[in-house]
């Protein structure tokens, strides 16, 4: 029998493989090729439910990976295409020159050929699931190719390890402007400095944009109603990040049901029947920008430890899309030292980064890793091997835990009064890192705490919770510090507000309109009015709407609108608008107060000016003005504001296409990146037997305008509401619409 069973997967693995040979060598068309495929992909299925998410069942990692790259391609297969052109360095060949600098970023980092290399690194089984992820995605081009554009790329293993670094190479070659300032030339400007910030372009919109962040929370069953933990989370991206639903099954071995953003061959936050995790975004300290003095005898010589060390220049050349005939060649000088790529250089000195998120090759790998967690004790094994090299993760089970883990690739540094929060002297290497990086047990943490639960609103470690603080005088300096936002602070006050929650409850949590901002500002501009003697016509009539608006962001609000103008008129004006700006010693009590009263009553007449003259009057329903848009015809009002209001619905709106005074997220047109930024994605898992699970994709499975997918949720999530979520067998097969193989 067990020989048998062997002889069976064994064969398996053989037609996998011949599979994969077929798809990486498959001509555009061919009939025999595609009899190959068929006999080579009969375990694989994939079931598509009511709205359209795919659930994909296959015998082996490989096979689940290869139906998972199809099935995202079916959704994204343009947006895939471009992500991945990007990523190999060819942007600028295919779409012109407003990709060339994510171009030389690729080039400068040489991200294809580096990743190439570091596929001798991987795991083999991670290897395998690359490798079918890019067949499957090669398999839906070549079996589409008349209804998709000329250019889109044929992938391996290489590309997606290459995609998963993008956003790396874009934060790396910033320097930040803080340290041009403090080397600048006598009298530079800003405007000099900011020119040499470059900003890459051609990576995913999903590293470093206003906004960027996310929300997660745990409750254990101390603190629900049903006394199972639940577990919450959100991030809120650029829309046109692209977040996308599946649920993977490989019979004992995989059977994960969450989210990645389009172009990742791994989901990245989700649960299985034994736990389930999300992500938050950290600010480990994995980077340093070394300042190296230049030799001032030798040219082309920087000295180290004494002695000089030749630069070593190269040129990297990248091809960009001509108006007519081939390509064009450009390049530029990059130069290399033995610590690291020259970012930044004058007439004395160069900077250079040193980033553990350039060498982090089995970052994809650890989301691989982590989704066949069983328990708490493997997921916090798995988290140990130092794949991820940031991220807070919020953790539940079925066995009653909750977890908040502080993560991140950070390095062992030497103690110094200075610092790491700044550039560091490279002149010797008395202040660089030799000693390896700190094990997850050195990093912060917290397990099932007697308060009864974890949050994380990108806030620092040390607020996970008010009923049990974690210390950081126990860890290092570097490790994240940093004021409390009020976002965080929000989220804070709510978990406190009662001691036990339902699934309703937390619902009404999540999607809560309060702006913390307006509770702490209203009274206090209320205030300064009175002690106004002479009050303009103005202000006088936007005090009277603020103290009568409920201070939340809500559709139906008259208020929202009128706060949110003021503050930005206030905070141009004053260089801190706080009277008491936030301090460790109040923490969940500042900001608060207002610094320059007779500049913010001058805020708020200008504020009310500005909306009658574009609206018509101060009392402009918010969701009149903020709209949520899908293809055919959907036109919700919008709620919700940038966390910096202090809001836990966070959302932030681009303007409408030729429709003045309207602001949109969502849809703004065929083939237009999605507009809008802020919650899209949420996942609510409650452990029961069997658990229960519901999310929402605000802008649905697919950006396809022609698809029922790119519109049937958005209802959903504007009116406050999540889907659930089919899991287990039964609950797939009622909600299954589409079944096929690929």
């Amino acid at each position: 029998m067990c020989e048998r069973v062997y002889d069976a997967r064994m064969m398996r693995s053989v037609w996998f493989a011949l599979l994969l040979g077929l798809v990486v060598a498959w001509p555009a068309t061919g009939p025999s090729s595609e009899r190959g495929l068929d006999a080579a992909r009969r375990d694989v299925l994939i079931r598509r439910d009511t709205f359209g998410v795919p659930h994909i069942r296959a015998a082996s990692l490989g096979e689940a990976a290869f139906g998972l790259g199809y099935a995202m391609a079916e959704d994204h297969a343009v947006e895939l295409g471009r992500r991945y052109v990007a990523a190999e360095g060819r942007a600028a060949e295919v779409f012109g020159e407003s990709e060339i600098e994510g171009d030389f970023a690729a080039a400068r980092f040489d991200n294809l050929a580096s990743a190439r290399r570091a596929l001798r690194t991987v795991a083999p089984a991670f290897r395998s699931w690359l490798d079918g992820f890019a067949a499957g995605f090669n398999h839906y081009v070549a079996s589409h190719r008349a209804a998709l554009p000329d250019w889109m790329p044929r992938i391996d293993a290489a590309t997606l390890l290459a995609h998963g670094r993008s956003g790396s190479l874009a934060s790396a070659l910033r320097l930040p402007r803080d340290i041009l300032r403090r080397y600048a030339p006598a009298g530079a400007t800003d405007r000099d400095t900011a020119r040499l910030v470059r900003v890459p372009h051609g990576f995913p919109p999903y590293n470093a944009v206003a906004e960027a962040g996310s929300n997660a929370f745990a409750l254990s069953g101390s603190r629900t109603t049903s006394g199972r933990p639940i577990l919450l989370g959100n991030p809120h991206l650029r829309w046109s990040s692209l977040y996308w639903e599946a649920h993977v099954t490989v019979p004992g071995v995989l059977d994960f049901y969450g989210s990645t953003l389009v172009g990742l061959p791994v989901l990245r936050a989700g649960f299985n029947r034994h736990l389930g995790y999300v992500q938050t975004n950290n600010a480990p300290d994995h980077t340093d920008i070394l300042v190296v003095p230049l030799d001032p005898g030798r040219p082309g010589h920087y000295r180290f430890n004494g002695r000089p060390w030749p630069l070593r220049p190269r040129q990297v050349t990248v091809r960009v899309k001509a108006a007519q005939g081939p390509p064009r060649e450009v390049s530029r000088e990059a130069i290399d030292t033995h610590l690291g790529p020259v970012i930044h250089k004058d007439a004395d000195r160069v900077f250079v980064v040193r980033s553990m998120t350039l060498d982090s090759w089995r970052y994809l790998e650890g989301f691989f890793d982590l989704a066949q967690s069983r328990s708490l004790a493997d997921f916090r094994a798995r988290l140990a091997r130092g794949h991820l090299f940031m991220s807070n993760f919020t953790y539940a089970d079925a066995a009653g835990n909750i977890l908040y883990q502080w993560n991140g690739r950070v390095p062992r540094r030497v103690p110094n009064e200075r610092g790491y929060d700044r550039e560091v002297p490279a002149d010797t290497d008395r202040w660089l890192w030799k000693d390896g990086l700190h094990a997850i047990g050195e990093l912060p943490s917290l397990l099932n705490p007697p308060g009864g639960y974890v949050q994380n609103a990108n806030n620092s470690p040390w607020w996970t919770s008010t009923r049990d603080r974690l210390d950081p005088d126990r860890h290092p300096p570097y490790i994240e510090r940093g004021p409390l936002s009020l976002r965080a602070q929000l989220v804070l006050d709510m978990l406190d507000a009662r001691e036990r929650f339902s699934v309703d409850d937390v619902v009404a949590l999540k999607y809560s309109n309060r702006s913390l901002l307006a509770e702490r500002m209203v009274p206090a501009l209320a205030e300064a009015g009175r002690a106004a003697p002479d009050l303009a016509e103005p202000a006088r009539a936007g005090l009277a709407l603020l103290e009568r608006w409920d201070r939340t962001v809500a559709a139906s609000s008259e208020g929202a609108a009128l706060f949110i103008e003021f503050w930005e008129h206030y905070t141009r004006r004053a260089r801190e608008p706080f009277a008491r700006p936030w301090t460790a010693d109040a923490p969940l009590e500042t900001p608060a107060g207002l610094a320059s009263p007779n500049e913010a009553l001058e805020a708020l007449g200008a504020a009310v000016e500005t909306l009658r003259k574009d609206y018509g009057g101060e009392a402009v329903r918010f969701g009149d003005v903020m709209r949520f848009r899908a293809p055919g015809g959907v036109d919700l009002p919008g709620d919700g504001w940038v966390g910096a209001l202090g809001t836990y619905r966070v959302m932030g709106y681009d303007k409408a296409p030729a429709e003045p005074g309207r602001y949109i997220a969502g849809y703004a047109g065929r083939d237009v990146p999605l507009a809008g930024v802020g919650d899209a994605w949420v996942l609510l898992v409650h452990f029961t037997e069997p658990l229960e699970a519901w999310s929402v994709l605000a802008y649905g499975q697919t950006t396809n305008p022609d698809s029922p997918h790119s519109r049937d949720q958005l209802p959903i999530f504007a009116a406050h509401r999540l889907r659930r979520v089919a899991y287990t067998g039964a609950q797939v097969r009622e909600a299954t619409v589409r079944e096929y193989r690929p």
